[in-house]
Order: structure tokens, then C-alpha cells, then sequence
């Protein structure tokens, strides 16, 4: 038993209804592409944080996706200008993989939004 934000009890049933509910909400939006680079890093942030937030997502299914994320992550990168969208984005990546040049890239990003 799990207790929820606001003290009551969450039981294990519950718990996995709700974590299926996710999982359906991150495999609809999966599958939406961006208009912008900024909708779609929006998109991207959105879905690390629900993968991240999962429970049992240890899957080789999981590993393809969050592949994927990472994949157009790197190219929707190259587009965004230096933004707080941008860093966060940079973040979710670097927890996904622990690419050091990303931390660079993003302390790189900060400075340029201090200089603004």
C-alpha cells in the first residue's frame, strides 16, 4: 500500500490503473509530431517525464522508445534557440544517457540566455 499527495491510502489495484492510464496516455502522444521545434520538444519533455514516472518500465519496448525520444530529441536540439525549453530538454537527455557533452551544451545554453 502507497499513500497519495494527500495522505489517503492508494492500494495496488489502484496503483496499476494508474500506471496503465499512463502508459496509454504516452503511447497516444507518441505518436504527435510537433509543428514547431518547440511543440515538439514540448512533446519530448512530456514524454520522458511520463516514462520516467512509470512503474515497471523496464522493457526492452521502454529501451526502443526512449531511443526513439532521444533520436528526435537530438534533432529538434539543432533547431531550438537557447531557451528554458531547451535546457530541459538537454536535461531529460543527459538523465537518459549521462552524456557529459550534453551538461556542456546546456551549460553553453545558459550562458547564452545570461548574455540575453
Amino acid at each position: 500500500m502507497e499513500y497519495g499527495e494527500d495522505g489517503t491510502p492508494v492500494y495496488v489495484n489502484e496503483l496499476t490503473a494508474l500506471n496503465q492510464e499512463l502508459r496509454n496516455l504516452c503511447a497516444d502522444l507518441l505518436l504527435q509530431k510537433g509543428e514547431s521545434p518547440e511543440e515538439e520538444a514540448e512533446i519530448l519533455v512530456t514524454l520522458f517525464k511520463g516514462y520516467d514516472t512509470m512503474l515497471f518500465n523496464f522493457s526492452s519496448e521502454n529501451e526502443q522508445v526512449i531511443q526513439e525520444l532521444l533520436d528526435r530529441s537530438m534533432t529538434v536540439l539543432e533547431k531550438l534557440p537557447a531557451s528554458v525549453l531547451k535546457c530541459q530538454l538537454l536535461l531529460e537527455c543527459f538523465e537518459q544517457t549521462g552524456d557529459e557533452e550534453l551538461i556542456t551544451s546546456l551549460g553553453t545554453v545558459l550562458d547564452v540566455m545570461s548574455i540575453m
